[in-house]
């Protein structure tokens, strides 16, 4: 009991009861989006066990130290590497990337495991790399860990899946210390290869990115999705068209509207109000892992993976929500806690309950710093 009760004192109640409602939210969402679908039960089962999943792992990585991910960083590098070249071996190909494996019913989204190995790799590798963060070495170090990540996802390929790492990466970096030199020759970098890339990029890749700018030239393909989605969510004005009464949801114009999509359904349905309640529930969550980190600045390893959630937190919830409004390009990025798929929604609980398990040690970590630090 006396552990029960230390553990209860020390967790994030707000970031705790945000994830949970969002979670939540996302049921009832989804079950209006799938409404009309065949098998649309079948989506709310699955949401549901992944919800109750995914509290048993955020419950089981609150209880076990996340001190001793320093000594699996080997194993769990390897676990995440090696789930993303087995899913280029053995993966189902669906919309154009070899991003899943089934395993009779039930279907894995390898690259979500991956996303919580990067961070706990890379969090203990800037942990271990803190004072010399600035060193060329130590940066060429940090981008070969970056790679391995993102090389086997770009294969799939899964463009915004990579964008993830990358944005983790360098959220984690700044945070630890990065130069500004560093990050203006990057942008000076990114600015020159720009040209190279989008002669690289497949053709539909290309209208996507054209899309976002003029989705009206190609209304009914590359712009339909973009303008159906705006459509939906300005139709919802204010208070919205109701519960399972959205035009463009029930009637099937808006397209992956139970994943990709599923923020227009809450601006259709549930109007402005709903929207914004969605969105400040979600960057409460981002604050929090923010916060957090804030909060064991002592301790490198600890902050650096509250960074990494909130940055993988706020990412998805930038992109989903700008992809929606017609104010980022179009790319399959979950909506945190809310878009259908079981494999993100026991992810993004696992990340909580890392984020959880940082701030339940930070006073016994910080005492123990003190103590070397006196010594």
């Amino acid at each position: 009991m006396k552990k029960i009760n230390f553990f209860s004192d020390k967790i994030d109640i707000v970031l705790l009861i945000s994830s949970i409602l969002a979670a939540l939210i996302g049921i009832f969402v989804i079950n209006s989006a799938a409404w009309t679908l065949e098998g649309h039960i079948r989506h709310v089962l699955v949401q549901s066990f992944a919800l109750v999943l995914g509290v048993g792992a955020m419950s089981g990585v609150i209880f076990f130290s996340y001190k001793y991910f320093e000594k699996l960083r080997f194993l769990i590098f390897a676990v995440g590497i090696g789930l993303l070249i087995l899913v280029l071996a053995i993966g189902k190909l669906s919309h154009g990337t070899q991003g899943w494996i089934v395993l009779g019913p039930i279907t894995l989204q390898p690259s979500e495991i991956a996303k919580i190995c990067f961070i706990i790799t890379l969090s203990l590798h800037i942990s271990k790399k803190y004072e010399s963060i600035n060193e060329i070495k130590t940066l060429i170090g940090l981008i070969f860990h970056l790679v391995c990540y993102v090389v086997p996802v770009l294969l799939q390929p899964d463009f915004g899946t990579a964008m993830v790492f990358v944005m983790i990466f360098a959220f984690e970096l700044f945070f630890a210390g990065l130069y500004k030199k560093y990050i203006l020759w990057v942008i000076g970098a990114g600015a020159v290869v720009s040209p190279i890339i989008w002669f690289l990029l497949e053709e539909y890749q290309k209208n996507r990115i054209i899309s976002l700018f003029f989705p009206e030239k190609d209304p009914t393909g590359s712009g339909y999705h973009v303008l159906q989605s705006k459509l939906a969510i300005g139709s919802g004005m204010f208070w919205g068209r109701g519960y399972l009464k959205g035009p463009q949801t029930q009637y099937g114009y808006l397209p992956e509207k139970q994943t990709d999509f599923v923020f227009s359904v809450i601006g259709e349905e549930l109007g402005l109000v709903g929207a914004i309640f969605v969105a400040i529930l979600l960057l409460v969550i981002v604050y929090r892992c923010f916060d957090n980190a804030r909060s064991c600045a002592h301790d490198a390893f600890g902050e650096m993976i509250c960074i990494g959630v909130g940055s993988m937190m706020f990412f998805h919830v930038f992109e989903n929500i700008g992809m929606c409004l017609g104010l980022m390009p179009i790319t399959g990025i979950p909506l945190p806690f809310i878009s259908y798929g079981g494999s993100n929604l026991v992810t993004c609980f696992i990340a909580i309950g890392l984020v959880q398990n940082v701030r339940m040690r930070r006073r016994a970590t910080k005492f123990d710093f003190d103590i070397e630090a006196t010594e």
